[in-house]
C-alpha cells in the first residue's frame, strides 16, 4: 500500500470563504504572514519560495478554520478546499473506498491494462524452497497485497499464479477479471475536499474497520501538511484511532 499526495490548496481558502459570511476579510491575517516570509527570507540573504508563500496562514486566520470548521461543526466551509491523493492498495480496499462518493473523485487505473500489458510478461509465480518462495514474494507485491501471514499470503500468490495462467491461455481480459483475488492492486488518483476527507478518516481508522483501510488512512493523515494534519486531528475520534494505529 502507498500514498502520496499529489496537490492540496492553501488552507487560506478556507478562511476566506468562511469570511465572506460576515464580511470581515478586513482581519485576515494571512498576507500579513507571508509578507513577513518575504522580509525574513531576503534579509537572510535567501530566495522566496513562491509554493512556500503560497501556503502560509496567519495564526486568525487558521483559528478561524479551526473554530468555525471543526469546535462549532459548520463543517460545509471546509469544501473550500482540494486535495489529490495517488493511492495503491488492494481491491479489497476499493470496494470499501468505492462506497464514499460525496466529495470524493476516483480515477483507477485501467486493470485491463494491467493484465494485458505487465502480468502477462511475468515469469511464474510458483516456488519449490523457501529462497525461491521469498523471491516469489517480492515479485508478487507489484501485483497483489501481501498480509504479512504466510498461510494466507501463500494462498493470495497461488491465486496470481492462475490468474497468469489464465492470461498466457489467451482467455479475454473481461473473462479473467473474474479470477481476480481480493488482493489484487490497484492504483489510482482519489481528490477530496477537506470535509469529505474527515468524514472518511471518522469512519475508516476504525477498530473493526479493514486493517489495510485502517492504516492507509494513517498514511493519508502523515503525508498532509502540518496545519492541515493539526486541524484534523482536532477531531478526538480521528485523533484517539489514529494514534491507536500509530501506536500498533
Amino acid at each position: 500500500m502507498a500514498v502520496r499526495l499529489i496537490y492540496i490548496t492553501p488552507l487560506w481558502l478556507i478562511a476566506n470563504g468562511i469570511r465572506y459570511s460576515h464580511d470581515n476579510h478586513h482581519l485576515s491575517d494571512t498576507k500579513e504572514k507571508q509578507q513577513e516570509y518575504i522580509t525574513e527570507t531576503i534579509m537572510n540573504g535567501g530566495f522566496v519560495n513562491e509554493k512556500v508563500k503560497e501556503h502560509l496562514i496567519g495564526d486568525k486566520d487558521f483559528d478561524l478554520i479551526k473554530r468555525v470548521g471543526f469546535k462549532m461543526k459548520h463543517e460545509s466551509v471546509l469544501r473550500h478546499s482540494l486535495i489529490v491523493f495517488e493511492i495503491e492498495a488492494s481491491r479489497a480496499l476499493l470496494q470499501e473506498l468505492s462506497r464514499h462518493c460525496v466529495g470524493v473523485e476516483p480515477t483507477v487505473k485501467s486493470t485491463r491494462y494491467v493484465l494485458k500489458k505487465e502480468l502477462k510478461d511475468e515469469k511464474s509465480f510458483k516456488w519449490n524452497t523457501l529462497e525461491e518462495f521469498k523471491e516469489v514474494k517480492d515479485r508478487a507485491k507489484k501485483y497483489v497485497y501481501l498480509t504479512g501471514y504466510d498461510d494466507v499470503d501463500d494462498r493470495i500468490i497461488r491465486a496470481l499464479e492462475e490468474l497468469r495462467w489464465l492470461i498466457k491461455e489467451n482467455f479475454s481480459n473481461d473473462i479473467v477479471k473474474y479470477a481476480l483475488p481480493e488482493a489484487f492492486k490497484f492504483k489510482g488518483q482519489y481528490s477530496f475536499n477537506l470535509q469529505s476527507l474527515v468524514h472518511l478518516l471518522e469512519l475508516r481508522t476504525n477498530k473493526d474497520v479493514l486493517p489495510e483501510f485502517q492504516r492507509l488512512c494513517v498514511d493519508m493523515i502523515d503525508v498532509l501538511p502540518n496545519d492541515y494534519k493539526k486541524l484534523i486531528l482536532i477531531n478526538e475520534k480521528i485523533k484517539s484511532n489514529y494514534e491507536r494505529i500509530k501506536n500498533g
